[in-house]
């Protein structure tokens, strides 16, 4: 009896795996016939996935000069989170704007009204909240803000375009810079950062060569030549000011005069006004002297931050008022290509932005056989930053002294 069992245990096993490899065969055929798949070849099946019916983000959104009239050029808007941010050219028309955009979701709304990318214009001169609609009919929620950039004025700025210019500079704008500006800067560790560009700059072509003492044809730079002060908010907010009085006294040759922040720009409105109150006596003081105001560094806070701001505060004033300005944190703000503004992505000083991406190492990367990429390569000791960023604020300082040296492009 105990063999006839251990006979039927052994032939009950065999039947089982049969089975097994029975539904196994019939499944690859099936699999192999159709149902959404394909054959890849060397008997390798593809299943495609099923499409996720909850689907429902705007995954890109622009302004294109194709579908309207008012643009020469693209716009292209961030997205963060369910927030779409951007700017339009000053003196654009934002009453009738037709949108470009990229969607999960299976319709698209404003209210009740469909949206067609590329055909439906809205009113954007308010916040609009664009409604996606999955297939399983949930919805999200976008909020889009669209600003104007402000007018042109007499102001001159050196931004994310100014060092976008850079390669525009005609040569002898250079050479009257090093002729003509004789320039005291005072920093700490970020504001090195405008130094460790003009050095890659001077190490790439001589063109670009800077000494403290303007010697052998270099430019006229005396860097950190203050005594008292160290930045904008050291040793306190206003010893910058009797510090840069003692020094002009001092070296009347000087003829421009920059300081910059070291994240104190993170105060009050009315500190920046007092700021902007010390700077404002300075150029009453010394009226050969060209004052350059500075913005403050991204720390991550985004549009609504208050370093934005303030930053906002300072940028303000000095289009009213016709300054002189290096916008730091601008050019912090963008990548070579100028189509996104990471500071609305909560980019920080170290150009991180959106949960651990880098927009400098991005590029770099993309970028491999680009001039940029070779000079932030001989930026490795970008302080607080990468090398790219570095990169672009020396061509934006070098813009900005062939500006001040009568260079009107």
């Amino acid at each position: 009896m105990t063999r006839i069992n251990s006979i039927l245990n052994v032939f009950s096993r065999r039947t089982a795996l049969a089975s097994i490899f029975c539904l196994l065969f019939v499944s690859f055929a099936l699999i192999s016939c159709g149902g959404g798949g394909g054959d890849l070849g060397g008997g390798i099946i593809q299943v495609d996935p099923p499409s996720p019916v909850s689907a429902k983000d705007i995954t890109a959104f622009s302004f294109t000069d194709d579908a309207n009239s008012a643009l020469t050029q693209d716009v292209h808007a961030a997205i963060s989170g369910t927030n779409i941010f951007a700017t339009v050219p000053n003196g654009v028309d934002r009453t009738a704007l037709v949108a470009t955009f990229a969607t999960t979701g299976q319709t698209v709304r404003i209210g009740s009204t469909t949206q067609t990318s590329g055909v439906t214009e809205n009113n954007f001169t308010g916040q609009v909240t664009y409604t996606v609609v999955a297939q399983d009919s949930t919805v999200k929620n976008y909020t889009v803000t669209v600003n104007e950039a402000a007018a042109s004025t007499g102001a001159i700025i050196a931004d994310h375009l100014a060092a976008a210019a850079f390669t525009s500079i005609p040569t002898n704008a250079i050479t009257n810079a090093k002729t003509n500006l004789h320039i005291a800067y005072g920093h700490t560790s970020h504001g090195s950062q405008l130094i460790t560009g003009m050095n890659a700059l001077a190490s790439y072509n001589n063109l670009y060569a800077w000494n403290q003492y303007g010697s052998g044809g270099a430019l006229h730079l005396r860097d950190n030549p203050f005594s008292g002060a160290s930045d904008l908010g050291n040793p306190n907010r206003t010893a910058w000011a009797s510090a840069t009085r003692t020094f002009l006294n001092a070296n009347p040759t000087i003829n421009v005069v920059i300081w910059s922040w070291c994240g104190q720009v993170d105060g009050t409105e009315a500190q920046i006004n007092q700021y902007l109150n010390l700077m404002n006596q300075l150029e009453g003081e010394y009226p050969a002297v060209k004052f350059v105001y500075m913005i403050g560094h991204l720390n991550g806070t985004g549009q609504a931050g208050n370093v934005n701001q303030r930053n906002e505060q300072i940028r303000q004033y000095c289009r009213t008022n016709n300054k002189i300005l290096f916008d730091f944190a601008d050019i912090e703000s963008f990548d070579p290509v100028g189509a996104t503004n990471y500071m609305l992505l909560y980019a920080n000083d170290n150009c991180d932005y959106s949960s651990g991406c880098n927009w400098a190492d991005e590029w770099v990367a993309a970028n491999s056989g680009h001039p940029l990429t070779t000079l932030a390569a001989n930026c490795s000791g970008c302080v607080h930053s990468k090398g790219l960023n570095c990169a672009l604020k020396g061509r934006a300082a070098w813009w900005l002294w062939a500006r001040l040296a009568g260079w009107n492009p």
